[in-house]
């Protein structure tokens, strides 16, 4: 058998003087038409033959993938910045901040076409090792989210992209979640708590929380226009993302979440009382107050930082000598008492701003598991006044 010269091609095969390449015919995805295609870099002319052969193969079944030296790093922050647009501010930070953090350090230098599922459980089982900055073990919720976020990035990699055949992500079960039942205050611990904030100018913020189940944001973006004297009409969300406060023109819940919540005449006549109080600092201000008609401000008229009432829950709690609980548990609570109360799934989703009653049902499953537990002695309480 005759030895191949360089640069000569032979049965798509050639040598270059330093490694092996070899060419195919393939399919172009915007014309159809085929044209050939060039692949090098291989140390023997087996390894280029054995390539060459499961292309043909793959161009033959229509699911050839052209070679790409594209890494995981690398696809993951094009993929992101290209669908900036489409995702909320916050949610966008917070996926940054998980591809750089986390899946870029332990899979970013991983060619695309070559990760596999072992890689990603590798990823979570190192996940689960980590320590964070307070010396705790980062939640099982963190990996999940990193874990969501590669997966849908490698499923456009495989429908739309086509760079690779398979999604391996999908074939990696995700971290179990440490989700946790909420546990917010009953009536007693709320008239406590709210007893305690009652003093302070921010008193109304929390009233409004518990009474209404609003989230931070969706209070905090609250305009005196908004209140018509018997509703509040909840239409934006201010967060921050580092120092920026940013306002969006939508509830956490989406356009869905936009609703008008009904409140009952105690709450009505306080929402008058604080807007009392806020006239009373307006005019002790005189020109240095800045109007800019929010209904919880800070004490120059200014829109409130959204750590602002987190911190003040936590150090009122704490004054009240109450056990541990989240800002958002009042909103918890609200929701927890009126299903208690007897109140339809429905109507409850529709206070809290839930796109779907079972986003509600499922949060607060504990809730139907209390009722079904006395279910038999409330049946067989109402039966003896007919039986």
């Amino acid at each position: 058998m005759a030895k191949q010269t360089k640069n000569q091609v032979k049965n798509g095969i050639v040598f270059s003087g330093k490694s092996w390449s070899y060419v195919i015919r393939v399919p172009d995805p915007i014309t159809g038409k085929t044209k050939p295609a060039w692949f090098g870099g291989f140390d023997t002319a087996i390894n280029a033959k054995l390539a060459r052969d499961k292309a043909r193969v793959a161009v033959g079944q229509r699911d050839y993938i052209a070679p790409t030296k594209l890494t995981v790093g690398e696809y993951l922050t094009a993929w992101i910045d290209a669908h900036a647009r489409k995702i909320k501010p916050t949610t966008l930070n917070r996926y940054r901040e998980l591809i750089k953090d986390y899946l870029v350090p332990r899979l970013g230098s991983i060619k695309l076409q070559e990760l596999k599922p072992l890689h990603i459980e590798q990823f979570y089982n190192s996940m689960a090792e980590q320590v964070g900055v307070a010396g705790k073990h980062l939640a099982p919720r963190t990996s999940r989210q990193a874990g969501a976020i590669l997966k849908t990035a490698l499923k456009q990699a495989v429908e739309v992209e086509n760079l690779i055949t398979i999604n391996p992500a999908t074939r990696v079960k995700l971290p179990k979640s440490n989700s946790v039942t909420p546990t917010p205050f009953n009536f007693s611990e709320l008239k406590q708590f709210l007893e305690i904030a009652r003093s302070h100018r921010l008193y109304f913020y929390f009233r409004l929380s518990a009474f209404t189940g609003a989230r931070r944001g969706e209070l905090l973006a609250l305009k005196w226009a908004d209140f018509d004297g018997k509703t509040i009409n909840l239409t934006k969300n201010r967060t921050s993302i580092g120092n920026e406060v940013i306002e969006q023109n939508t509830t956490k819940g989406g356009n869905n979440g936009q609703r008008r919540v009904p409140l009952d005449n105690e709450t009505i006549e306080q929402f008058k009382e604080h807007r009392r109080r806020q006239l009373s600092e307006r005019m002790a201000l005189g020109e240095y107050w800045q109007d800019t008609g929010y209904v919880f401000t800070q004490e120059n008229g200014l829109p409130l930082y959204t750590n602002t009432v987190s911190d003040l829950y936590r150090k009122l709690i704490k004054k009240a000598g109450l056990r541990h609980n989240r800002l958002h548990d009042l909103r918890h609570a609200h929701a927890t008492e009126l299903l208690r109360l007897g109140e339809p799934l429905h109507v409850v989703a529709n206070r809290l701003g839930h796109r779907d009653a079972m986003v509600t049902a499922t949060i607060y499953a504990h809730v139907s598991s209390e009722q079904a537990e006395t279910a038999s002695e409330r049946f067989a309480s109402a039966s003896r006044e007919v039986i």
